[in-house]
């Protein structure tokens, strides 16, 4: 009886302290919702609900992020063949193990031998939620979705939180900001405020116009150097929360702006001899842009800082 009644005093007792804790601490803004008593590990917020990592990870594993977690003075262990191909990082990946192909994604088995004690990745829910279930039982995995970050400044500063990086984070931003005024700065004169601009691409057998999201400089071009889109692109892609459209190629004069950038990816092509394309001012007025999939594809931000100053230079070639 008495073992029972000190055993339920010291579970009250926990329970007591882990409140105490909590409320002095508060919730932070975030995915970051407390450090533990022992102060080795914390909670955070995620898609497949709370869990505990550690406060200063050793070995991480990333999915997804590997750029982000590389601008935080952070090296991983291991990452992703397509994140390693990343065209933007190519001088900062040495060292860094393949843990899975383009095509078959995450390899559980990759992972568990470099025995990482904190795993970030895109997948956790639908379709990949049996690769989360593996990858979970390595070591306390991260969701983070496509989408959920909507610009630089949003993922720097989740991720700078969640690994105990904010004053990294801060001072990388701090830097993008000003070589993001600089390009806005060297934009005035090279396009009126009145042009507008497009991005517009053939995709594998479809046609797609891209908003102001992670897809073909969206960021770079819309974002960061403000440019303006035409009103159908305004209104059915910004006003309604959308990064991309799927559209017939008939109808693409209705989103065609004064400039075009075509992206050409996954065996899409735009076919230059058409009449319809060849009616469009910015094909007559020869500003027409083709992007580097490899360039503007990826959407972290290195990537989009970086197509920021190119969108610039392609822009001042063409006066």
């Amino acid at each position: 009886m008495f073992i029972k009644r000190s055993n339920k005093l010291l579970l009250t007792s926990i329970i007591m302290l882990s409140l105490f804790v909590t409320a002095c601490r508060g919730v932070n803004k975030g995915t970051v919702s407390a450090e533990n008593v022992d102060g080795k590990t914390k909670t955070v917020s995620t898609v497949n609900g709370d869990i505990e990592i550690p406060v200063e990870p050793k070995k991480i594993v990333v999915d997804g992020y590997l750029p982000s977690v590389l601008t935080l003075g952070i090296k991983p262990v291991g990452s992703t063949a397509s994140d390693l191909k990343n065209v933007h990082i190519q001088d900062m990946v040495s060292g860094i193990e393949v843990i899975g192909g383009e095509e078959d994604g995450l390899s559980p088995e990759a992972i568990l031998e470099l025995k990482p004690d904190l795993i970030i990745t895109l997948i956790g829910s639908g379709a990949d939620n049996d690769k989360y279930e593996q990858i979970s039982k390595i070591a306390p995995t991260i969701s983070i979705p496509f989408g959920t970050y909507k610009d630089v400044h949003s993922e720097l500063k989740g991720l700078g939180e969640m690994l105990g990086k904010e004053k990294e984070a801060e001072d990388w931003l701090k830097d993008y900001d000003k070589r993001v005024e600089a390009a806005r700065g060297k934009i005035k004169g090279l396009i009126e405020d009145k042009e507008t601009v497009s991005i517009l691409g053939a995709y594998s057998k479809g046609f797609y116009v891209y908003g102001n999201g992670g897809y073909r400089g969206g960021q770079a071009i819309y974002r960061n150097l403000k440019l303006t889109p035409p009103e159908t692109i305004q209104k059915e892609l910004m006003d309604a929360g959308e990064t991309f459209k799927q559209i017939s190629f008939e109808v693409m004069k209705d989103y065609a702006g004064d400039y075009i950038f075509f992206d050409e990816s996954y065996g899409g092509k735009i076919d230059k001899s058409n009449s319809m394309l060849k009616s469009l001012e910015a094909v007559k007025n020869d500003k027409v842009f083709y992007l580097d999939p490899d360039f503007f594809w990826p959407y972290d931000p290195i990537a989009v800082i970086n197509q920021t100053e190119k969108v610039v230079q392609m822009l001042s070639e063409k006066r």
